[in-house]
């Protein structure tokens, strides 16, 4: 005689239908833990919470570590186009994300540190170096991690000291040309992977869900490397397309 279901997975499976049917919109908050587990009549909290982490798990639903405060969240699933040919490969274009992806409902959190991996030290001629880290969140879901090292006194040609500095849509190369940096080459690796448990939490996502991450290195007139970059993008909300003539 087949065991029924038990009744968390009955909760986890009405939940999913009520998400397919748009009940509650890609980024919206969820009822209280107290008003689920009401309107479900559940004997517990604990047995709603299973239902939730268990969709957490599927990638349906979200909670985002760095905004708690936030709650339960419909994760939104946009799948946006990036071009990979020449021009995205060398960054030339001064383009906000909004108008390069069509996407609505951007916020982007930009913070500065100072302590880069000993490799990317390294690569970059062993001098302070500047990280800036860009978080893009779409309908509230994190979408993407962009993390671009350059040398300090690079970016203090250029003017970036603090996140204020930024300029939406001007890009990496423009404030490299701006600091008297002669670009010549472009180094760009696209690769799918596993999340670490830092890169998961940081995109609010389960561990089991893949990530695209796009290496980037940009080199002078003199092949030394002015800056790198690596962006993290939640597989399953990114398409890579390129277009080409053959002639």
């Amino acid at each position: 005689m087949p065991t029924p279901n038990p009744r968390w997975r009955e909760i986890a499976a009405d939940l999913r239908r009520r998400v397919d049917t748009g009940e509650w919109p890609p980024g919206e908050t969820l009822p209280s833990m107290r008003e689920l587990a009401s309107h479900y009549a559940a004997n517990s909290h604990a047995t709603v919470n299973r239902a939730i982490m268990h969709l957490i798990g599927e990638g349906i639903l979200i909670t985002d570590p760095l905004a708690p405060r936030r709650g339960v969240r419909v994760r939104a699933r946009p799948r946006l186009v990036r071009a990979i040919d020449a021009h995205f490969a060398g960054d030339g274009a001064d383009r906000t994300f909004e108008a390069s992806t069509g996407a609505d409902d951007v916020d982007v959190q930009i913070t500065y540190t100072r302590q880069a991996p000993t490799d990317v030290a390294e690569m970059l001629g062993n001098e302070p170096v500047l990280v800036r880290t860009f978080r893009y969140l779409i309908q509230g879901t994190p979408h993407q991690i962009m993390r671009s090292w350059m040398p300090e006194s690079v970016a203090n040609r250029a003017g970036l000291r603090s996140p204020d500095d930024e300029v939406p849509g001007k890009s990496t190369n423009t404030w490299l040309t701006e600091a008297g940096v002669q670009l010549k080459h472009v180094v760009l690796t696209i690769e799918s992977r596993l999340p670490t448990e830092e890169e998961a939490r940081d995109l609010a996502m389960p561990t089991a869900l893949p990530v695209m991450v796009r290496n980037r290195t940009v080199y002078d007139t003199d092949l030394v490397a002015a800056e790198t970059s690596t962006t993290i993008v939640v597989a399953d909300q990114i398409v890579y397309r390129a277009e080409f003539d053959l002639n």
